[in-house]
């Protein structure tokens, strides 16, 4: 729950907290439009946390299937907030929202990012909030001294170290906490748009890369069979792009796997033809804005299946952006490969049916050695 002293945002953020995914645009676009109106009428206020907020709670909608004009409208709001409070020099070597990126891996955040109160909930006070003693605990991160220097991937990956049960209300609503929130939210809403996002993909997300590696080079360390039936199985009913793509390109680079004599086992082909399935119509329905080549190169099964991972979360897409030096100091002109294109919807099509092909393929092959198989 929310807590805010200020009856009438008191009021806003108890509405905020039920607006998710399947809200009707009539309950939820006046309530994104309010908020991403005050924001962009002050982004480096006082009160900009309290909107930013706002969209980072109401981000699950906004990231899923959202009304064009809630979703511009946020987007410009919270990318206005990022400019007038990101560059904002503070004495910290780490923030809030960094220790709970690592909570990030369906990218739908359900906490409380304590931008109201200065206190998430559940959370306690320092006692010496804003000392020099308090600004050292709780991290061993490498990070500069504000969320715009780029933090180092330990930063993002939610250490036992972190900042986990007392919390310094000055770091929580330091303009650079207040950035960073709105960082994430935009890049949920429009992955690999957002630069200067701490890099680190979820602990659980390496996991899976580490398993997936295995497979595709040939060197499985588990069951390859439950590992692809089980990543088959692991798309949500109502994804956000970045875990839609992720997934997509996942199952384009493990399928060589799957439709290899390693595989015996026809139900891990039906089960990525049935996941597959399941998605494309997830996709949206809108042109793309690619020049020819622009589309990223996935012949690399081991690099791909690693973006798969690193698509479904922004401490992930950050290692990508981190990979085609996003974090320099550059244009986004300048990029020879534009890493939206990961995202792209006529990129993902085009990959998923290219997927589909090689598993129908691979089936073809179980039907003709079943037919061949001597009766018993």
């Amino acid at each position: 729950m929310i807590i805010t002293t200020d009856p009438g945002v008191a009021r806003l953020a108890a509405a905020w907290e039920h607006i998710h995914p399947t809200s009707p645009a009539d309950e939820a676009v006046p309530l994104v439009l309010d908020c991403a109106r005050r924001l962009a009428a002050d982004p480096g206020g006082e009160e900009a946390r309290i909107w930013v907020s706002g969209l980072v709670a109401m981000s699950g909608y906004l990231a899923w299937r959202p009304e064009e004009e809630a979703e511009r409208a946020a987007l410009d709001a919270l990318r206005a907030a990022v400019e007038a409070l990101g560059s904002r020099t503070c004495s910290h070597d780490v923030h809030p929202y960094e220790a709970e990126m690592d909570s990030l891996e369906d990218e739908v955040w359900n906490g409380d990012t304590g931008l109201l109160t200065g206190v998430p909930t559940g959370r306690l006070a320092a006692p010496d909030a804003g000392t020099d003693a308090d600004s050292d605990s709780g991290s061993d991160s490498d990070s500069g001294s504000d969320s715009d220097s780029g933090s180092g991937s330990d930063s993002g990956s939610g250490s036992d170290s972190d900042v986990a049960v007392v919390v310094d209300p000055e770091r929580v609503l330091c303009p650079g906490n207040v950035a960073g929130w709105a960082r994430l939210a935009a890049d949920v809403i429009a992955p690999l748009t957002v630069r200067r996002i701490p890099v680190g993909a979820p602990k659980y997300h390496h996991s899976r890369i580490s398993t997936l590696s295995g497979i595709v080079n040939d060197y499985p360390y588990g069951d390859p069979h439950e590992d692809l039936k089980d990543e088959a199985a692991s798309l949500p009913s109502r994804p956000t792009r970045g875990v839609l793509a992720g997934y997509l390109v996942t199952m384009n680079a493990t399928c060589w796997y799957a439709t290899s004599e390693r595989i015996t086992d026809r139900s891990v082909l039906d089960a990525m033809v049935k996941g597959i399935e399941k998605a494309l119509p997830l996709l949206e329905d809108r042109p793309c804005t690619h020049a020819p080549g622009e589309h990223p190169d996935t012949g690399d099964p081991d690099y791909a299946s690693q973006v798969g991972y690193f698509l479904r979360s922004p401490g992930g897409r950050a290692e990508i952006a981190e990979y085609y030096g996003w974090n320099e100091e550059d244009e986004a002109d300048q990029e020879d490969e534009p890493l939206d294109g990961w995202v792209c919807p006529a990129f993902l099509r085009d990959l998923a049916e290219d997927t589909l092909l090689e598993l129908a393929s691979g089936l073809r092959a179980f039907e003709s050695a079943d037919a061949g198989a001597p009766a018993t």
